[in-house]
């Protein structure tokens, strides 16, 4: 969870060079200070227009994350937060970019800045920004751990927080077996967590979306130094491994691969195994942009899918195949394969990585036009029960296992089922 809906902060100087940055959502874990300086990058002419007309403050929203920006004297403040944007974070993110540039950055002369590595001289600089925000929302069933450091055993045998950080105990464990408040047992764990000491288990949600990466591959060879050192040290969570990732296809939820595993492994080690893969980063949870590409993605299965029911396999076949012999994009081409004579949609697909992170925003809207124009191929005549059995389709599991903030942007193609429907009845 996020303080606010913000997942990250970046102050970066007027000609776009990072400064700072700080990641407020540890499971944010695609988001990164090249990332965002990309982003300002794209819409920096835009953004000089408005400075120069005296605001302090604008937002271009993306869909699925909203960049709201924040001008100073010499930086510009980034704020990203995904669904609903918070009016009262403001005067707290302005205070944020008043207090850098008067004390930290006008200690460094504009000139001296190549000289040292910005990113990591301001790092220290996040532990205020996390007290500013009175960041408090850890999950309380998340499970904090104590990050190795030189210092790390001397800090906890002083504070009885820290002394009851184990890798096990949850953080409502903790407050409750403190005898702390809430409040002082969050701010703790937070300032921990500012300075890089302490890292999460057991973040997500059985409502999450996970997907492997490359990194998983080591795990699922028995020969490999990573297998034979798992099963030397977890042998419980080698076993589970190669079956999470025979299930992991892009599309299924934590809740649903727990819920096909728990016969034969249970919750904890099942958990373990996700916290671990996630630690190397062979598993992730889909970005906010992912999630909503996979949303087309499943769109765009069904209509297909109701396509060959209404107009017949031939028909939705061919149709298929002159949507894509247009302009479409080489990462959506890439992913829609002929297979057992019918058009089928990849979803476990490695395609995205190493992708420009911006090329990822865009292409939401190229799954779109493939939805739109396979839609819009289709004859007429069936249209109407077409139109009526695709919506109850989408009414009966998009609206079911998505968010409410998945949706943006596809209230696009439900407003034009809506005027090709009335279109039919005129």
């Amino acid at each position: 969870m996020t303080h606010y809906n913000i997942q990250a902060i970046l102050i970066m100087q007027k000609d776009g060079i990072p400064l700072f940055f700080a990641k407020l959502d540890p499971k944010a874990m695609d988001l990164d200070p090249m990332l965002v300086s990309g982003f300002f990058s794209a819409v920096q002419s835009f953004s000089s227009e408005v400075i120069e007309k005296s605001a302090n403050r604008f937002q271009v929203d993306y869909g699925a994350r909203l960049f709201t920006v924040f001008s100073g004297n010499r930086a510009n403040l980034i704020a990203i937060s995904i669904e609903q944007w918070d009016p009262t974070v403001e005067p707290l993110l302005e205070d944020i970019l008043k207090h850098f540039e008067k004390e930290w950055l006008a200690k460094i002369p504009a000139n001296k800045l190549e000289e040292v590595n910005p990113l990591e001289h301001f790092a220290p600089y996040r532990e205020y920004v996390i007290e500013k925000l009175n960041f408090d929302e850890f999950d309380e069933s998340w499970i904090p751990v104590l990050v190795d450091s030189e210092n790390s055993a001397s800090v906890q045998s002083f504070d009885p927080v820290l002394q009851l950080i184990d890798g096990y105990r949850t953080i409502n464990d903790i407050i409750e077996q403190s005898g702390l408040d809430r409040e002082t047992v969050m701010k703790t764990i937070s300032t921990q967590w500012a300075k890089g000491s302490v890292k999460f288990h057991n973040m997500l949600s059985t409502t999450d979306i996970v997907i492997t990466t490359s990194r998983i591959t080591p795990y699922l060879q028995s020969s490999s130094p990573e297998y034979r050192s798992l099963l030397q040290t977890h042998p419980e969570i080698a076993t589970i491994i190669p079956k999470l990732a025979s299930i992991l296809d892009g599309r299924r939820t934590v809740g649903e691969v727990i819920e096909q595993l728990q016969t034969v492994h249970n919750d904890t080690d099942l958990f373990l195994a996700f916290d671990y893969l996630m630690d190397r980063r062979a598993i992730e949870p889909l970005s906010p942009e992912r999630r909503r590409i996979l949303l087309l993605k499943e769109a765009l299965d069904i209509a297909y899918r109701v396509a060959e029911k209404i107009y017949g396999n031939e028909v939705a076949v061919a149709i298929m195949q002159e949507v894509i012999n247009q302009n479409i994009a080489s990462e959506v081409i890439g992913e829609i394969r002929f297979e057992n004579n019918r058009w089928v949609i990849e979803y476990d697909s490695k395609i995205f990585e190493g992708i420009d992170k911006r090329r990822i925003m865009m292409l939401y809207s190229e799954w779109m036009k493939v939805l739109a124009k396979f839609v819009s191929s289709l004859e007429p005549h069936r249209m109407k029960k077409y139109v009526e059995t695709l919506v109850n389709e989408y009414f009966n599991y998009l609206f079911e296992w998505y968010k409410s903030y998945d949706f943006i942007g596809f209230e696009e193609f439900s407003y034009w089922l809506e005027w090709i429907s009335y279109g039919i009845k005129r």
